[in-house]
């Protein structure tokens, strides 16, 4: 009986074990084909709105310049990213805001997707920046804080092609975020501080960011970085000089203004530049020195009238006219006709020319005592209005950029090429036939004309390292520097000494210094050869 029992079960169990068999190999099927409809729809969205990678940055699954740094880190795993791509960088299908930040987050969040570092870092600021355009900034400053620890991770931070290239993002995206927080000062020190880590490296100081506009204090940091700015961009001093007349110092605003007529009479011993003279003139005006201010305005104008009289008049005139109307101004008011300064600078509606600090500070003057009937035009509004008024235009200005998902993701700099910069090492450091200065002077002028080939990121410390070595060489302590942000390969130099005459000190370069500093992206052959066996050794089994 037990064993016709068992029988009878067998047989009744089996049909439902057979139909348990049919179920699970029809549900393993219907599985398979759900995975594989969701793959093909992942692809057609992917045909559609490009891959993640374009949906989060704009790049695709690779990254220009990412190999040299493999080299250095003697990363074998990153090989692969530096694989064929059937795309290319297309910012148009990059998303904005939430969607951006979910298309980062699943290329970082996802163990399967992106895990090399040299290719998650710009991701990671690139969803710190969609989290900028969704106004999470602390999501965003949470995100640079771990671009940051990665970069350290992978041993990235201290690289010097890295800090003057891609390592400069960081600060840059922190300092646009706590702006947007309501953190100013925080913004400031954030901006600057890539930039004190390499200060003879050309696009290090042009990606700093100082938010000038947004602090009234001027700190030491931000001192440092527009002397930097006069040493390595001369032309650029002027904003050196207008922020130190907004903080109130005209002395040593005074003394850069002169320093700007030095550096001008030795680009053209041929004639004065009159909006030199006259931003002098308002300086020394400022600083009480009257006698100086009458002799800079005096010659401002004489320089005008003669530029007239030979059929050359200024581009500029009209701006230096104005100029020396203000200058004018604020001599009115020193000779005791105050009322007369302030029909004057009142009748305009508003000052260009001169600075905002100048402006600012005459405002504050001439409104003090003033009777209600005076305070129209120039001088309806105080100084601290004026101040808030071009904060909040310069915010809101920020902020109109943030929605059209372009000037945010400028941002994020490139890696740099390093076979870019060691193949300028031997004419760099050639100084016996150089390979980049003209023989002779310009007409007039004591500088000369350098240029360069070369890959634009390299061509502005190629030239200033260059020149260090030159002037080294020749027997000079330090060189002046000229050129123009649109053209880096072409740049103008004055050798000499800080103490020479001729010199306009606040816009020399000490030449060791920049030696030490730049050769780290520009070694010397002899240099080059070690690195080169340094590497060599790293690759042999151990």
């Amino acid at each position: 009986m037990a064993a016709a029992a068992a029988l009878a079960a067998l047989v009744l169990q089996a049909p439902l074990a057979q139909a348990a068999d049919v179920n699970g190999a029809a549900g393993k099927a219907d599985a398979k084909a759900t995975a594989e409809a969701a793959r093909a729809a992942e692809r057609e969205e992917a045909k559609r709105l490009g891959s993640y990678y374009l949906r989060c940055d704009g790049e695709p699954n690779n990254v220009t310049g990412a190999e040299d740094f493999a080299r250095f880190l003697g990363a074998v795993t990153l090989l692969g990213l530096f694989a064929p791509t059937p795309e290319s960088p297309d910012p148009s299908k990059r998303l904005f805001g939430a969607k951006g930040v979910e298309a980062c987050s699943h290329l970082l969040d996802d163990p399967k997707e992106e895990t090399n570092k040299v290719r998650r870092i710009p991701l990671i600021l690139a969803r710190a920046l969609h989290q900028i355009e969704a106004k999470n900034y602390a999501a965003a400053l949470a995100d640079v804080d771990k671009a940051r620890a990665e970069a350290q991770s992978s041993g990235l931070s201290g690289n010097a092609y890295f800090e003057r290239s891609a390592g400069l993002s960081f600060g840059l995206i922190e300092g646009h975020a706590r702006l947007r927080a309501g953190d100013p000062a925080g913004a400031r020190e954030a901006g600057l501080r890539s930039f004190s880590k390499t200060p003879y490296s050309y696009y290090a100081l042009i990606a700093a960011n100082a938010f000038a506009a947004f602090n009234r204090d001027l700190s030491p940091a931000e001192e440092s970085y527009y002397q930097a700015l006069s040493r390595l961009v001369p032309g650029d001093n002027s904003m050196y000089a207008a922020r130190l007349e907004e903080v109130g110092r005209f002395e040593d605003a005074a003394r850069l203004r002169e320093a700007q007529i030095t550096l001008a009479r030795a680009l053209s011993t041929e004639r004065d530049n009159p909006a030199l003279l006259a931003y002098a003139a308002i300086a020394h005006a400022l600083a009480g020195h009257w006698d100086e201010a009458t002799k800079r305005a005096n010659a401002a104008q004489a320089t005008l009238d003669e530029q007239a009289a030979a059929g050359k008049p200024a581009d500029n005139a009209s701006a230096v006219i104005e100029l020396l109307d203000f200058a004018s101004t604020l001599q009115l008011a020193h000779s005791g006709k105050v009322d007369d300064a302030r029909r004057n600078f009142a009748a305009r509606s508003q000052w260009m020319a001169p600075s905002f600090g100048a402006v600012s500070a005459a405002v504050t003057m001439l409104r003090s005592g003033a009777k209600p009937e005076q305070l129209f035009g120039a001088l309806a509004v105080t100084a601290d209005a004026m101040w808030q008024k071009r904060r909040d235009l310069i915010l809101a200005q920020m902020l109109e950029m943030d929605t059209n998902n372009r000037k945010l993701f400028s941002y994020i700099l490139p890696y740099a090429r390093i076979r870019g910069f060691e193949a300028l090492s031997k004419s760099v450091w050639r100084t016996d036939k150089p390979r980049f200065l003209f023989k002779e002077p310009l007409k007039n002028s004591k500088f000369t004309l350098m240029t360069v080939d070369g890959e634009p990121l390299t061509q502005p410390d190629a030239l200033t390292l260059n020149a260090a070595l030159l002037a080294k060489a020749r027997g000079f302590k330090g060189f002046v520097l000229l050129r123009r942000t649109e053209k880096p390969d072409v740049a103008l130099v004055q050798f000499g000494n800080v103490d020479d005459p001729a010199i306009a000190a606040p816009m020399w370069l000490d030449a060791e210094a920049v030696i030490a500093d730049l050769r780290a992206e520009i070694p010397s052959p002899d240099e080059l050869a070690a690195r080169a066996r340094n590497e060599a050794a790293l690759k042999k089994p151990q």
